[in-house]
């Protein structure tokens, strides 16, 4: 007989009476209320029921899955996860839907679907949950993923089930061959669309004006235990939670869309991770990449208090920070940037600096910051400045940068500055917090003269921040 699994276990009303003693036998299957289960199945990156993992072309798409009790257990607990048809189908009825299951031979989990709840634990490791390309006949799929909890000599069922979409989609179109210059968009999504950045186009091929568009933002932070990991507030967390309607639709238009990870008034930073920490959090970063389908990260070192001081809070001691503000420096967020290449070769990796010591700097296990990164972005508005080319090539830097904000009348640019990006080869433009509150298509052609000699057209839509329907101004 095993031991209690959970302390205070026989508390609980959902649990039958054989989950605390009992004469049990090996093998047996001791049952949990629906109502009250004894655990549950959870998607990694705070993903919630139903999310859609976008499938495109030929590539595969990815879901990170763990097991999380309702209370620590006193025992470990071996973790089965299972495709679960049947649980899908109890969905559908309840629910009065008809999602179809994605062809189960196209569906496979890190590890044999095995995982481990640890003595004293709630929360297993996550697995990844992998979606080969191939589903034909349906827009949308479903992936049902049930959990069995054991000991090795009984098993605890009923546990609640987590349901992914799976969204079949073509291959992203390539859109502006033969740009130099790259135009990104950092999107303020506290109080902004980002689908606005996809209203503004090229006028003679149609295209969009802007590269990319990043999410502004995400925050590091420290858990409870001292680990760094994505923290999201409500307006980030919207984009996320309605990712088919607030970037797939750019996507679709060839753009890329980025997540930008900014500091959060806290000792965690991209300066101050220790190597362990900064492997830690580029693995909940690519949790956030291949859950929510997006193309690559904006590291930005700003708000990041570097405070050592265990009396002001939120600090909280922990070994995955620096012990001391000098400890904070530009090779560990080298270090970070090296994690996140190595673990997303596919992704796009970009800086975001304004001091001339938050970019990263030197060399990670033979690898240098420029064979890392795609691009760096000087974010002093107005102004013009650059990384050394020993660090980040000039191709791959945007000295000069435009904010839009709340401009009520022209925009502050400055085309010597825009025409030296493009007669000396900086690879990179950017314009801060594009708005709804405006038209933008006189500026943004002053712009694209220069740099791509056509000018934009604006579709005359426009969206507010929650809108996912455009009103006509």
């Amino acid at each position: 007989m095993m031991k209690r699994i959970m302390k205070s276990a026989c508390a609980l009303a959902a649990v039958l009476l054989t989950a605390c003693g009992g004469n049990s036998q090996k093998g047996e299957t001791v049952a949990v209320s629906p109502g009250e289960p004894f655990g549950k199945v959870l998607s990694a990156a705070g993903a919630r029921m139903l999310t859609p993992l976008a499938q495109r072309g030929d590539a595969p798409a990815t879901g990170h899955i763990y097991f999380e009790l309702s209370q620590p257990g006193e025992a470990d607990l071996d973790i089965t996860f299972r495709i679960d048809p049947q649980a899908l189908e109890a969905y559908n009825r309840v629910n009065g839907t008809s999602y179809a299951l994605y062809p189960a031979e196209k569906l496979s989990m890190d590890n044999g679907g095995k995982a481990t709840v640890g003595a004293g634990k709630t929360r297993s490791e996550v697995i990844a949950l992998n979606v080969a390309p191939g589903a034909d006949g349906q827009p949308v799929y479903a992936v049902p993923v049930s959990a069995t909890a054991s000991d090795g000599k009984r098993q605890i069922v009923n546990n609640q089930t987590f349901i992914y979409l799976v969204t079949p989609l073509p291959s992203a179109p390539e859109i502006n061959r033969g740009r130099k210059v790259r135009n990104l968009c950092y999107v303020e999504v506290n109080r902004e669309s980002m689908l606005n950045t996809g209203e503004y186009v090229m006028k003679a091929s149609g295209e969009p004006f802007f590269d990319i568009a990043s999410i502004f933002a995400a925050n590091i932070r420290l858990n409870d235990e001292g680990q760094p990991y994505v923290s999201c507030n409500e307006q980030t967390r919207f984009v996320l939670d309605h990712i088919g309607q607030t970037v797939r639709p750019l996507q679709a238009k060839g753009m890329k869309v980025h997540l930008s990870i900014l500091g959060d008034h806290t000792a965690a930073g991209m300066r101050s991770l220790s190597r362990e920490a900064a492997r830690t959090f580029a693995q909940e970063l690519k949790y956030y990449m291949d859950i929510y389908g997006l193309d690559g990260i904006d590291f930005d070192d700003e708000y990041s208090t570097y405070v050592t001081d265990q009396k002001v809070e939120p600090y909280i001691p922990s070994p995955a920070v620096a012990p001391s503000i000098e400890e904070c420096t530009q090779a560990r967020y080298a270090d970070l940037v090296y994690e996140c290449r190595k673990l997303m070769p596919d992704k796009t990796l970009g800086i975001y600096w304004y001091t001339g010591y938050d970019f990263p700097a030197g060399e990670t296990d033979g690898m240098k910051v420029n064979d890392m990164v795609d691009y760096s972005i000087y974010g002093l508005y107005g102004k013009w400045r650059s990384i050394g080319a020993d660090t980040i090539a000039t191709a791959k830097q945007c000295p000069y940068a435009v904010e839009v904000t709340t401009a009520k009348g022209d925009v502050k640019i400055v085309p010597e500055l825009v025409q030296q990006i493009k007669d000396e080869g900086w690879g990179s433009f950017a314009i801060y917090d594009l708005n709804d509150e405006r038209n933008y298509e006189a500026e943004f052609t002053r712009i694209s003269r220069i740099l791509y000699g056509d000018d934009v057209k604006w579709t005359g839509k426009a969206f507010g921040r929650t809108d996912f329907t455009p009103r006509k101004k």
